[in-house]
């Protein structure tokens, strides 16, 4: 009997930049691994190609101080057996010396820390945001200090709006959910709607047609739920109010946070628009951000 070749899990590329910010981000990265996974610990810099020998430049010094401290994170942050290689990139845009990585490795996610200053401008200011909107594969961001408080994935939660964007983010999720045996949670946020060029009494009937919105919601996130089969393992939540204030709220009970992403051409925007932005900066959980066609047929 001829064997059956299992292809090799594509890789994870892990955004590092010296501070503590990579150390969250390596710890977000051994959740989302497979035991086979490999991770590539990128730092982007754009100093150029670095010489082999000693240097005097100080910058130059503080892009190798980076490489030791990622080395010495990744000791203390993954496992022994884990599979890791450090790349040095040299690039302007920090988000696009990822990206390339991402495409090179093919890819499967690329995780990076929270988008505070960094003293190599590497993943700090808007670079976050920047890799959310151009990455072709999911993007995932590991909040302040989450490789202290960090646990297992327990449980998953997905936003829902009915879109197909958002059912492929359900899918990633789902896929992700049995994978590490947790339990999967659909979130779907009603905002009322003001219909401010309405007249109060015109034809529409402003309490009723925000009902049927609600209403018609809630029977698509409960029939897409239901038709993934996934059982005890999955359930669904109707919240109502802001987009960001809710699912802020609902990530304090979460270990994962999946968003869907609208592409439009080269260039890809966040399902949510500002509210996924917001939400990967003050999340209390991480934030996966799936861009359209990156998840996992089902």
């Amino acid at each position: 009997m001829a064997s059956v070749m299992i292809p090799e899990p594509t890789p994870i590329v892990v955004g590092v930049d010296g501070t503590g910010r990579s150390r969250d981000a390596l710890a977000l990265a051994t959740r989302l691994a497979d035991a086979s996974q490999r991770l590539v610990l990128t730092h982007v810099h754009d100093h150029g190609p670095l010489s082999i020998g000693p240097s005097t430049d100080n910058y130059e010094q503080l892009v190798r101080e980076v490489v030791h401290f990622t080395f010495a994170a990744a000791k203390q942050t993954l496992a022994p057996v884990a599979q890791r290689e450090l790349r040095l990139v040299s690039n302007p845009s920090p988000a696009a010396g990822l990206q390339s990585i991402a495409q090179e490795t093919g890819a499967s996610v690329i995780v990076v820390g929270s988008s505070h200053r960094s003293p190599l401008r590497v993943l700090g200011g808007s670079v976050t945001e920047s890799v959310l909107a151009s990455a072709s594969v999911p993007v995932a961001v590991a909040p302040n200090d989450y490789a202290r408080t960090a646990r297992g994935l327990l449980t998953i939660g997905s936003g829902f709006d009915g879109s197909p964007e958002s059912r492929e983010a359900l899918a990633w999720a789902a896929n992700l959910a049995r994978r590490r045996h947790a339990h999967l949670v659909a979130l779907a946020v009603h905002t009322r709607m003001a219909f401010g060029g309405v007249p109060a009494a015109g034809v529409v009937n402003l309490r009723s047609a925000n009902d049927t919105f609600r209403a018609a919601l809630h029977e698509q996130l409960a029939d897409t739920v239901a038709a993934r089969g996934d059982g005890d393992e999955a359930s669904s939540r109707m919240l109502d109010g802001d987009a960001v204030s809710e699912l802020a709220e609902a990530s304090a009970e979460l270990d994962l946070l999946v968003l869907g992403s609208r592409g439009y051409g080269p260039v890809r925007r966040v399902l949510f628009g500002s509210v996924s932005r917001a939400l990967a900066r003050y999340a209390a959980c991480p934030v996966v951000v799936v861009p359209r066609g990156a998840a996992p047929q089902s």
